[in-house]
């Protein structure tokens, strides 16, 4: 089975390091004929990696590279989920709009160096990627549910080092984000989602961009546009989402599938918790917090 890596839908990626999934299969999750109204929230905290453990993980790796020479602390990602932007139309809000255009609804996460950067330099160095993920004919790559990563180096070590192992590492981290995706792709199906589009697309005709049919084909013009056209798009789009209430119409569909989509993902939900307990609880060792 060819594996993919993780995009921008899937936010979670650790210490910088690509994870691959398999493909994730669309409308494969049936709607609960007794949705629990803000589900969402509880999914998407779901999804979302531990942030002490996620600081354990960076300072752990931190710590080991500068025991082999190097003067390296990885990139920290975002690590949320926005289950309406796994359907297509990350959120925006009318202040968002106004302050940044289209900037908050932008891929989220590490991105690779810059070639001339001081990280792009030391990933240039053969003997840095060696110790960060191992030797490159013999590296370690943990592959869970279908989803691979480079667990050689140091990164391997931070693993076991933090979560336990990197099997656990990839359960609390990508493995959990991306199991919500079956029931966002259902959602985007549900006749629920293309009323909220076109009531969305209705509100859009009384403005000057009148012609575009959804929130992402203006997110796209916008971005193209940039400069003060993209604020004035973005706002009017922000405006007509907060006008139709397009974000809670989506959350109300998702509710029904994220319902049942959880209680499948019960047993995985209760082992990741845990994973998650003691991974936080090591990274303390480390002197990491909350606050810091």
């Amino acid at each position: 089975m060819n594996k993919r890596v993780f995009g921008a839908a899937v936010l979670i990626v650790g210490t910088g390091a690509a994870l691959g999934a398999a493909a994730i299969p669309a409308g494969s999750v049936t709607a609960s004929p007794e949705p629990i109204p803000g589900i969402i929230r509880q999914a998407e905290a779901y999804a979302a990696a531990d942030p002490i453990a996620e600081k354990g993980m960076q300072e752990a790796v931190r710590l080991c590279m500068a025991k082999a020479g190097f003067d390296y602390t990885p990139p920290t990602a975002a690590m949320t989920l926005d289950l309406n932007g796994a359907i297509g139309f990350k959120r925006l809000t009318v202040d968002a709009a106004k302050a940044s255009g289209y900037a908050s609804t932008g891929s989220l996460g590490p991105r690779e160096p810059a070639p001339e950067s001081t990280d792009g330099r030391l990933f240039a160095n053969p003997a840095f990627t060696k110790a960060l993920t191992g030797p490159a004919d013999t590296a370690s790559m943990t592959t869970v549910g279908g989803m691979g990563t480079s667990s050689g180096g140091c990164r391997g070590e931070s693993m076991t080092q933090i979560y336990g192992s990197a099997e656990n590492y990839m359960l609390a981290t990508g493995v959990a984000a991306n199991a919500l995706f079956p029931a966002s792709g259902s959602a985007s199906q549900d006749p629920g989602t293309a009323k909220a589009i076109k009531d969305w697309e209705a509100c859009m005709k009384d403005t000057p961009f009148a012609t575009f049919t959804n929130p992402q084909q203006a997110a796209d013009a916008g971005r193209r546009a940039g400069g003060q056209e993209e604020f004035r798009i973005a706002v009017t789009d922000a405006v007509c989402r907060d006008k139709t209430g397009f974000h809670a119409a989506l959350d109300k569909v998702l509710d029904k599938y994220l319902t049942t989509r959880m209680q499948e993902l019960a047993p995985q939900i209760a082992k990741v918790k845990e994973i998650r307990r003691t991974a936080a609880a090591n990274a303390a060792t480390l002197g990491v917090t909350a606050s810091k």
